[in-house]
Order: structure tokens, then sequence, then C-alpha cells
């Protein structure tokens, strides 16, 4: 056992038991919760836990205002993203798609099995934007997760992807929301590597509280607030602390510590959890094919958080800095990328340099003046000549730590040396 979790990498493993608990409260709501509210517009009910929820969340901008005044437009974008999609898309779309479900107008297997497309839309993306490169077994550990929640599922009603109805509006609700929740996964990776994921989640529920709000009063849903009875807000407060501002609480801080391309896999634990709660109350039995189905998702789980080691390259040039490192006993070498989709903190690396590969430590993150860029520099083991202006490529090995502040350079040497440790 000592063995088998020595694979694994304690910030990772958080991370992905984060996510999987976001996505047990997402079980939650979607089969006790939200179904409660069908007789209200969907866009009502988006823009109330939203609101409650930023209430919440707000005092965590103030806390980090000043590394968000220093997000660059791509991050901002990420975060336009993440709330147009994520939260105002997305969420209508799939609060729709389950209230059809309420009417009878379709199943709810038919509002499930197409959320199952939303981990093919994250992988894509995450390929394509965050440039994340995993090992080909943890695309096979993916397929195999997507299947087994299918049979998860549909054991017991036997629907297949071809009884799927795509003219039917509800069909068309849950691709939307398959399609909006796995690109908001990607982007809420981008931001979720430079800010804290206090503040991501906050952000993210402002924005789309906004947003929505422009929604409601344009389409005059807003006039439908009195429809809004006390069971509702009482119901409301408990999706704030649950499965709303709650839950994306807890997934941002999964974000965090895993790749895109894993989190949106581990998503898949909401139809594992799903069938548990589904027996546990309602007393309906797992078939054998459930039951096989659910412990090859537990192995994919497993699989899949063992294997989230993307790597990130990229080419940087190196700049003069203020001599920092140098002072201290360490001198760095200024690289001047310093937007990389990568969390903040102190990896190993390995630094290609004229065609000579080194062992190194990459510092990515604020030191002390948060509206300047993040410091980008690079300790290089066992070199010493002039390279400015010179290009360099870094290869990201693996995360040792995040970004501290230390209250004396002598404490900050210390930390080094252990840094340094880890190369040997």
């Amino acid at each position: 056992m000592k063995k088998i979790l020595s694979r694994f990498n304690p910030y990772t493993l958080a991370g992905a038991a984060a996510i999987m608990l976001a996505a047990l409260l997402w079980s939650i709501d979607g089969l006790f919760i939200r179904p409660q509210f069908y007789l209200l517009p969907a866009e009502l009910v988006v823009f109330c836990e939203h609101a409650l929820g930023f209430m919440v969340l707000a005092p965590f901008i103030f806390y980090d205002w000043e590394k968000i005044k220093s997000l660059s437009y791509k991050s901002w974008g990420s975060v336009l993203w993440v709330s147009l999609f994520g939260g105002l898309l997305g969420t209508i779309m799939i609060t729709k798609a389950f209230f059809a479900a309420v009417n009878g107008e379709v199943t709810f297997a038919t509002v499930v099995i197409l959320q199952k497309l939303q981990p093919i839309f994250a992988l894509f993306l995450a390929r394509l934007v965050l440039k994340e490169k995993l090992p080909r077994r943890f695309y096979f550990w993916t397929a195999l997760a997507i299947i087994a929640s299918y049979f998860i599922a549909f054991a017991k009603t036997g629907l297949d992807i071809s009884a799927i109805n795509w003219q039917h509006n509800a069909a068309l609700f849950a691709f939307l929301a398959a399609f909006a929740f796995g690109s908001s996964t990607v982007f809420g990776k981008r931001v979720a590597n430079h800010l804290d994921y206090k503040a991501v989640a906050a952000l993210r529920f402002g924005l789309t509280a906004v947003l929505v709000f422009i929604l409601i009063w344009a389409d005059g849903a807003i006039l439908q607030f009195h429809q809004i009875d006390l069971r509702h807000w009482w119901l409301l407060v408990l999706i704030v602390f649950t499965s709303g501002a709650g839950a994306m609480f807890i997934y941002y801080f999964g974000l965090r510590r895993v790749s895109a391309s894993a989190a949106t896999i581990l998503e898949l634990f909401w139809p594992f959890s799903a069938l548990v709660l589904d027996y546990v109350f309602n007393k309906n039995y797992l078939t054998p094919i459930q039951i096989l189905a659910a412990l090859v998702l537990l192995l994919a789980f497993f699989k899949v958080s063992s294997l989230d080691k993307p790597k990130t390259s990229f080419v940087a040039k190196v700049v003069h800095g203020q001599g920092r490192g140098k002072a201290l006993g360490f001198p760095t070498a200024n690289l001047d990328k310093v937007d990389l989709d990568i969390p903040h903190g102190v990896y190993i690396v390995s630094a290609m340099v004229r065609d000579k590969e080194y062992a190194g430590l990459l510092h990515f993150g604020f030191k002390d003046v948060f509206n300047e860029p993040p410091s980008l520099e690079v300790f290089i083991k066992d070199f010493s000549a002039d390279i400015y202006g010179e290009k360099v490529r870094i290869i990201v090995k693996r995360k040792l730590r995040d970004v501290q502040k230390f209250a004396s350079p002598e404490l900050l040497q210390e930390a080094i040396k252990r840094d340094l440790a880890a190369l040997a």
C-alpha cells in the first residue's frame, strides 16, 4: 500500500478529492434540490443562486484585489468565458434540461447521457488551449471512465445514443450545457493557475450574476420574482452552501492542483454518486452491470490521478533582472515569458542551454509587488556562463511548492537549499 500511495503527489491527490466532492454536491442538487424549482423560469433561479453566492464569496475579491488587478488580458478573457459559458449558459441550459425531465418531456437518462460529451469537449480544448500533453494511457483510462459512467446511468433503461431526439429542445439544452461546462473547466484552469481559488470562485459568481441579471431584465423574467416563496428561498440558501458557491469554492481548490484534462474525468464522479444516492434514498437496486461499471469507474479515477503529470515546455529569452538571486548566493536567469498556463509556484525543471541539458529550479509568481508582472526565473545547476539575450528551453517536470513570503533573507536561503536538495 505504501508503494502505491507513493506514486501520488499529495498536492494532486487533494485536488482530485476536492473535485470529486464537488461532483457529489452537484449530484445531490440534481436529484433532490433543483427539480423543486421547475415551475420557475430557469434563468431566474440561476440569477438568485449566483447573486446569493456572490454575497458569500465577495470578501475574497477584496482580500486578493491586488492580484486581481494584475491579471493579464488573457486571464480576464478566461474569467469572462467561465462566467458566460460555465455560469450563465451552462447552468441555465442544464437547469432547463432537468426541468424538461421533471415535466416528462424527456427522460433524465437523455439529459445525463448528453452530459457525457463534456469530457470530449474539455480534453480537446485542454490540448488546444492549455497545450496539456498527457501520456497515452491517460486517454485510455479517460475513454474507459466515460464508457463506465454510461453503463452506470443507463444499464436499467437501455437508452442508447440513437434514441435521442436531437431536435427536441431538452436534448439541445443538455448538449449546450456539456460544451459550456467542458470549455469552462479549461478556461477556469487558466485563471486558477494565476489567482487564488477563492478569488476565482468569487469573480465567477459576481460576473455571472451581472450577466444573468441583464438576461432576466431583457426577457421579463424579473417580473416573476413574486413566485419565489419562503420555501424556495431556504432552498436557494441551501444551494449556496452546498452545490452552488460551496461546491464551486471546493472545485476551484481542486482545479488549481490537477490538469483540466483530469478534472473533467474526475467530474464523472457525478453519475457514480448519483447511483449510490438513488440506492440509499430510493431503494433502486444496482444491476450486476452497474456494479461492474462502478468498480471500473473507481479504477479509472485511481489511474487518472496517478497519471496526471502533464508536461509543459516553453522557450524564453534571458533578460536582466534585479540581481536578487545573486545577492542571496543563488544566481538565477530571468526570463521574458511570464504568462504561462501553469500555477504559480516553484518547479523542478530541465533547462536546455546551448544544446546541453541542465537540472534546475523555476520560480513563477509574484514576489512583493502585485501590480507588476509575476517573476519568472530559473536557477540552473552547475552553470555559470553569461547567457543574457540568449534563448533557453524549459521543460517543467513537477511542482515542489507554492510561492511563499519569508520574513528574512536567511529563511529564504534555507528554503532554496531545501528546494535544491530535491534536484539530487
